[in-house]
């Protein structure tokens, strides 16, 4: 897989229930990829009624909370940010499903 440009990453979003897990006690699915800025790792979380967030935590922080991205554009942008991290979870949930 690459991710070459934003619209990748769109159907990467559209289709995020092909590699994510699913969280039945949250009801949502979530896929979860290193931050490689601060040393730690996302989990990107999908709600119902199309709700992304994502929140952080590493060895030396935790986010006190999710954050919900308002737009689809935020969303988009921090997985651009993010791009290298993503596509090397979606192809480890990838083998791991296979």
């Amino acid at each position: 897989m690459q991710i070459k440009n934003k619209q990748d990453i769109s159907l990467i979003l559209d289709n995020f229930s092909s590699f994510a897990e699913w969280d039945a006690a949250g009801k949502k699915l979530y896929l979860v990829f290193a931050d490689k800025k601060r040393g730690g790792q996302w989990t990107l979380m999908h709600y119902e009624g199309e709700r992304f967030s994502v929140h952080g935590v590493g060895h030396d922080y935790g986010d006190a909370d999710e954050s919900f991205f308002e737009e689809r554009n935020q969303l988009l942008s921090f997985l651009w940010d993010n791009r290298a991290a993503l596509k090397i979870a979606i192809e480890a949930s990838q083998v791991v499903s296979a």
